[in-house]
């Protein structure tokens, strides 16, 4: 590097780095306010949006500024980033009142759209501060780039922090106990490891050729799974018309397995083909992808087709309304991409700006309305639960209370403390209910409706005589076997068996309820405590090995073994040998 190019990067890396040294400040003033549980920290509202520009405005500034057009650059991130500052006072509102109720689950949901809704922004950043629009190849240039600079430059960071880890130890055993105290002090870790992150960001910026090899190297490693991906793609869809679907459904997660699968197909051809310019195979192989990526709507439609399933039966939830976006959005991409092929044939890649370019607008714009008023998934899936009682699908005690509180937000809390006003008086467990709702609640309702039914005359297989259930019993089996299978998707439950055996050796026999349902074993046992049947959870002491099949229910042999130890106590701990 000559004179001339040193001196032309010496203000933007002292920029760089100050900008670095000042997010590290913000950060530590508010992880230490979170600490002390001082403002901002008990006021979400104000927190979540402080929080939102210390992440943000820093990593955009670092990640697009250049040597022109500074000020441009940095009134349109500061625009960008006043945006999500908004969206995060509207976040901090869904968590309010404060403590209330747990806010993991909308923090990540906001925290993940957030990153993923930065780094598109920087796509659009370099034309919008030109003026002129937005150029396919820089736009898939600038993509890699800045997730492999942030990728590199966090590994830099966790590098530097293992560095001092190490130091400090080093000096510890000799009895320096200095660096250590040191490396682990907060105000002094936020600032050095955020100025490592921006230092990392200012290197690998300018290496390019690096950032090249290491987009070559992926390349070349999608370029021998993309052929493969998609045959799985084609033999897959080939074997449905003789199996069916409902060995995928039986799974539970079949349509995260599409998701997944189209994920991947779509990833992996953007890898490979990347701006469109050049066929990366020879013709005839070329010609055969062309195939697999013309199909693969069908995958996405197929896992549209499984959402809709789950949320005919059991409506929305937060998850299923993330899951719905996601689907629909590899489904556009799906569609887009066979659509090329169709109409091109194999000369469809140099189509790819066509279908990508929309669809990252798309996607940068769901990322900001999914956590705004205008789409708020708690809003979406408290109105289809509360839509399922007041149509009578479930009951309101049958409602998933737990799920709830820790995903539906404030919405849910609201309408939660007016369901304990309500019924205090008239109905303390409902009340109960909704103050202290538990999680995976029986919901007898679901499974009595959507699955087989336990039917103690005639479907049900007894061992090793036909014996008398108690009535109790019966309604405390009924419900646990509603427990296991509420949230397993149209399951097939084989050989449902119930049998009696003195598990505690006290005398009187236990009840025992199997099933075997996608080659596991389902198993509860039940002991009269008082006047009331308490199920008890069995599980495996070894699990099956990978060539064993779970045992059939009814012809097996069944004995009650004593354990070779017995438990052994220490004060309040309860000690138990395994793999004796």
């Amino acid at each position: 590097m000559n004179d001339r190019a040193q001196i032309s990067v010496r203000p933007r890396l002292a920029l760089m780095l100050l900008i670095s040294l000042a997010q590290g400040l913000a950060l530590f003033l508010l992880w230490r306010a979170a600490e002390n549980q001082v403002w901002p920290s008990q006021t979400p509202m104000a927190n979540f949006p402080l929080w939102t520009i210390a992440v943000a405005l820093p990593l955009l500034l670092l990640l697009s500024l250049e040597e022109r057009n500074q000020r441009k650059a940095a009134m349109f991130v500061g625009l960008f980033a006043a945006l999500l500052a908004l969206l995060g006072i509207y976040i901090g509102r869904q968590v309010t009142p404060f403590g209330e109720f747990p806010p993991d689950s909308i923090i990540a949901t906001f925290i993940l759209p957030l990153i993923l809704g930065c780094f598109l922004a920087l796509l659009f950043l370099r034309p919008a501060v030109l003026g002129r629009a937005p150029d396919y190849a820089e736009v898939f240039s600038d993509s890699w780039r800045n997730v492999l600079v942030a990728a590199l430059s966090w590994a830099l960071t966790l590098g530097v922090f293992g560095i001092m880890v190490l130091w400090g130890e080093l000096f510890r055993v000799i009895g320096i106990e200095f660096f250590t105290d040191l490396f682990t002090e907060d105000w002094f870790l936020f600032p050095v490891l955020s100025v490592a992150a921006g230092f990392g960001i200012f290197i690998f910026r300018g290496l390019a050729n690096v950032i090249a090899g290491i987009t070559g190297l992926l390349q070349g490693l999608m370029w021998l799974l993309l052929p493969l991906v998609l045959t799985v793609t084609v033999l897959f869809l080939g074997a449905l018309p003789f199996t069916g679907l409902q060995p995928l459904w039986d799974t539970g997660n079949g349509t995260a397995l599409l998701m997944t699968l189209n994920l991947f197909a779509l990833f992996a051809l953007n890898a490979v083909y990347q701006r469109g310019d050049r066929e990366p195979y020879p013709l005839q192989v070329h010609r055969l992808l062309c195939v697999g990526i013309a199909l693969l709507p069908v995958i996405s439609l197929l896992a549209l087709y499984g959402l809709y399933l789950r949320v005919d039966q059991h409506g929305w939830t937060v998850a299923r309304c993330w899951a719905l976006m996601i689907s629909l959005l590899i489904t556009m991409f799906s569609l887009g991409y066979s659509g090329n092929v169709i109409r091109n044939r194999e000369r469809w890649s140099g189509k790819l700006a066509s279908v990508n370019l929309p669809m990252a607008m798309l996607m940068l714009g769901l990322i900001l309305l999914v956590n705004s008023p205008l789409l708020d998934f708690r809003k979406i899936s408290l109105s289809s639960q509360q839509n399922r009682v007041e149509r009578g699908e479930i009951t309101l005690d049958q409602f998933d209370f737990f799920d709830a509180r820790e995903n539906m937000g404030r919405p849910a809390y609201l309408w939660m403390r007016e369901i304990i006003e309500e019924n205090r008086e008239s109905n303390p467990e409902l009340a109960q209910l909704a103050l202290e709702p538990e999680p995976f609640r029986p919901n007898t309702s679901i499974a009595m409706r959507d699955g087989p039914t336990i039917d103690f005359d005639e479907g049900l297989n007894y061992r090793p005589e036909l014996f008398p259930i108690p009535e109790a019993l019966r309604e405390t089996m009924r419900i646990a076997f509603a427990s296991s299978f509420a949230f397993v998707d149209s399951i097939e439950i084989g050989e449902l068996t119930v049998l009696r055996a003195d598990l505690d050796g006290d005398g009187a026999a236990e009840y025992v309820l199997a099933s075997a349902a996608a080659g596991q074993l389902y198993v509860s046992a039940f002991r009269l405590e008082g006047e009331n049947w308490r199920e008890l959870r069995m599980t495996q002491l070894q699990p099956l090995a990978f060539d064993q099949t779970v045992p059939s229910l009814t012809d097996a042999e069944i004995e009650v073994i004593e354990p070779e130890f017995n438990h052994l106590r220490i004060g309040d701990v309860i000690l138990q040998v395994q793999n004796p």
